[in-house]
C-alpha cells in the first residue's frame, strides 16, 4: 500500500517533506523513519496549510501549518509527524478546521486545539489559540461524551453520546443555528442546538452546517448564497435549522465551502449548492435542488474539500471533480473537472480525501 497527496502544498501539507505551490499529479509520500504504515490509515483531515492523518491503532500524524498551534507540535513541519500528547487515548475520529483541530476518541472525549478567536474550539473566550491538545469540558446536561465532531472555517458542530447536536463558533451567518435573535458576543463558548435529536451525521462548511437524521432527513443552517442548504438562494441564510431533504436511505452528509452533498446506504450520491467549478458532478438547471450525480454509482467513500470532491466506489476505483487551481483534482493538469474523472486506473484504491485544497489516497 502506498499513501499519495497532490494539490496545495505551500506550507507542506502534503507531507512530502517539502514545500511546493502545487503538486498537480500525485506524489507518493515517502514515510521512511515514520511508524505510520499507509494500510492502517482510516482518516485524513486537512484545513488551510495543515493535515492530520488517523491510523488504526488511534494515533495522529500532521504536518504542515502550525501558525495558530493547529499541529499540537510547538512548531511547523514537512514531514509526517506524531502528536505524542495524544497517543494515550485510542482516537476514532478528527476534522481539521481552517486553522484549527480536533479529535474524539473512543471512550467519547472530545480533544480541540488551535486557534479560539472565534472560541471555534468550544473553550474559554479568554484563550485565543492553543497548541496543546485539550480536552473538551461540558456539563453532563449538554453531553455525557461526543460521537463525531466536524469542523468548518470559524466553527464546528459535534454529535453527542445522547445523539444531540452541539456547536461553538461564530454564528454571524447563522452556522450555529441558535435562531434569529443570537449574537457572537453574549452568549457561552459551546451551545446545543434546540429540539435536534436522532443526529447520526455531521458536516460543517464555510459558513453553514447540515445535519442528519436517523430517518433520512437532512437539515441545513447558515449562509445560503449558493443553495447549499438544499433551498432557494432567495433565503440568503437561516438561523434555525430548516428541512432540506428527504430519502429513507441516506447514510451521511458532507459540505464543502459553498457546496453539500449526500451519501445513500446504497452507494448514490446526491449534491446540491454552488456549481461554479463542478463541484456538483453533472449540470444542473436547478443547482440548490438535491439531486444525483448521475455518472456515480457503488460508491463506499465520498469526500469533500472547500470547492473540490472524490469518491471511492465499492470496486476500488477513485474518482475526482470540481475545482482543480491547485491540481487537487490529480489529473496532471489546472482545469477544473466539471464531471466525475477516473484517476488512478492501474491501481486499486482502499481510500481517499478531499482536504481544503489538496487530496490524499491509499493505493494499493
Amino acid at each position: 500500500m502506498t499513501l499519495y497527496a497532490w494539490g496545495a502544498n505551500s506550507y507542506g501539507q502534503l507531507g512530502l517533506g517539502y514545500k511546493s505551490e502545487e503538486e498537480v499529479t500525485p506524489k507518493k509520500v515517502v514515510l521512511e523513519g515514520s511508524d505510520l504504515d499507509p494500510q492502517d490509515i482510516v482518516s485524513i483531515s486537512g484545513g488551510a496549510g495543515h493535515t492530520l492523518i488517523l491510523d488504526s491503532k488511534g494515533l495522529i500524524y500532521c504536518c504542515g501549518w502550525n501558525s495558530k498551534g493547529q499541529l499540537g507540535l510547538s512548531d511547523d513541519t514537512v514531514k509526517l509527524t506524531q502528536i505524542e500528547i495524544l497517543k494515550e487515548f485510542k482516537i476514532v475520529q478528527i476534522s481539521c478546521g481552517w486553522d484549527f483541530s480536533a479529535a474524539v476518541s473512543e471512550c467519547g472525549k472530545q480533544f480541540v486545539w488551535g486557534n479560539n478567536q472565534h472560541t471555534q474550539l468550544g473553550l474559554s473566550k479568554s484563550i485565543t489559540c492553543t497548541g496543546i491538545p485539550s480536552r473538551l469540558q461540558v456539563s453532563q446536561k449538554l453531553a455525557t461524551g461526543f460521537k463525531r465532531v466536524s469542523c468548518g472555517l470559524r466553527h464546528s458542530a459535534m454529535i453527542t453520546k445522547e445523539r444531540g447536536l452541539l456547536v461553538a463558533g461564530t454564528g454571524a451567518k447563522g452556522q450555529l443555528g441558535l435562531g434569529d435573535d443570537f449574537d457572537d458576543n453574549n452568549y457561552l463558548s459551546i451551545s446545543k442546538v434546540p429540539e435536534l435529536e436522532d443526529i447520526i451525521s455531521v458536516a460543517s462548511g464555510q459558513h453553514h452546517t447540515l445535519a442528519l437524521r436517523e430517518n433520512g432527513t437532512v437539515l441545513g443552517w447558515g449562509e445560503n448564497k449558493f443553495g447549499q442548504l438544499g433551498v432557494d438562494s432567495s433565503v440568503t441564510n437561516s438561523f434555525v435549522p430548516l428541512e432540506t431533504f428527504y430519502h429513507e436511505g441516506l447514510e451521511s452528509v458532507y459540505a464543502g465551502w459553498t457546496h453539500s452533498a449526500a451519501l445513500t446506504k446504497n452507494g448514490e450520491v446526491f449534491s446540491w449548492g454552488r456549481d461554479t467549478y463542478g463541484q456538483l458532478g453533472a449540470e444542473r438547471e436547478i443547482p440548490f435542488k438535491p439531486e444525483k450525480i448521475p455518472s456515480l454509482n457503488n460508491i463506499r467513500q465520498l469526500s469533500l474539500g472547500s470547492e473540490h470532491n472524490l469518491a471511492v466506489t465499492r470496486d476500488n476505483k477513485l474518482y475526482t471533480w470540481g475545482w482543480n487551481e491547485h491540481g487537487s483534482c490529480g489529473t496532471g493538469d489546472k482545469k477544473d473537472v466539471r464531471v466525475p474523472t477516473q484517476i488512478f486506473k492501474d491501481g486499486k484504491v482502499k481510500c481517499a480525501f478531499a482536504c481544503t485544497g489538496s487530496s490524499f489516497a491509499v493505493v494499493e
